[in-house]
């Protein structure tokens, strides 16, 4: 295990930048420990029976236009691997709730701020793994159900809207570790665990490695491939899930992510859009 850079500029100035727009008293995570980060293994599985047929890739994109789309529908999240140990999903936890911070930014094309939820384009039509709904102007109630089932499909994606998003899920039992997958390794996130009584008791910046003053990605590949689909109109045709997983020094139930987009120029910080899917591990036995 290795932690990641902590209290580098990089993570000093987001957290410059959140005590202007949060209230300063949640964020008192430049005087807590980093969170440990490690890699991990998944195992995940796709419905053989479903037919994909009628799903192909649209014109301009490239050589695969009119081609099927053989990575739509779920992708079912069987299990991880931490350091040799297998953790199927009776060993995993689903979030039980999740709160909206701060979403300011606005999309005046979609509506909504940046926050969203989507599921693989036909996953609805696919019975191998249940999802979220879509939409580009989710209630705390739809970031919590797409979420809170294995599909890995089901994601909260952040959109890149000048703006500072936050959102805190939490799990039913206190744990130590949390376990992110984000499509495209294409967003930092600054994670944070939340202890009861409200206080940051762990705190790393994840970074996609890009944009990043030179930094490499905490993230790491799994080679699965998994599509979007948020509305008609918005829709991701495929990119690789990426990994790491975080541990903070005591259990809690709550960690908080937070994403900031300022405009382009220098020094701006620019996380460009984590989008995720969030589990963590039920508590040591």
């Amino acid at each position: 295990m290795t932690s990641i850079l902590w209290r580098t500029a990089l993570h000093l100035s987001a957290l410059a930048v959140l005590s202007t727009t949060v209230p300063a008293a949640s964020f008192a995570a430049d005087e807590a420990p980093a969170l440990t980060t490690f890699n991990f293994q998944t195992i995940a599985s796709r419905n053989t029976s479903f037919d994909r047929a009628a799903f192909v890739y649209p014109a301009g994109t490239a050589a695969n236009a009119g081609k099927v789309n053989t990575d739509v529908g779920d992708v079912r999240l069987d299990g991880v691997v931490i350091n040799g140990t297998t953790y199927g999903q009776a060993q995993l936890q689903l979030a039980t709730a999740v709160k909206i911070v701060k979403d300011d930014a606005v999309d005046a094309t979609r509506g909504g701020g940046n926050l969203t939820t989507g599921y693989g384009i036909g996953a609805d039509k696919d019975n191998w793994v249940g999802q979220g709904v879509g939409s580009t102007t989710p209630t705390p109630a739809n970031l919590k159900d797409a979420l809170a089932n294995f599909n890995l499909t089901s994601i909260i994606p952040v959109r890149e809207n000048i703006g500072t998003t936050v959102y805190e899920v939490s799990f039913e039992r206190p744990t130590d570790t949390v376990l992110l997958w984000e499509r495209g390794n294409s967003g930092d996130v600054l994670v944070e665990a939340i202890d009861a009584r409200g206080a940051v008791i762990g705190s790393t910046l994840v970074l996609d490695g890009a944009n990043d003053g030179g930094k490499p990605s905490t993230y790491k590949g799994t080679g699965i491939i998994v599509t979007t689909y948020v509305k008609d109109d918005f829709l991701n045709q495929g990119q690789e899930l990426a990994t790491v997983g975080l541990r903070a020094g005591e259990p809690v139930n709550t960690f908080r992510l937070t994403a900031l987009q300022q405009a382009e120029g220098p020094n701006a910080v620019r996380y460009n859009g984590p989008d995720l899917k969030v589990l963590a591990l039920s508590p040591r036995q």
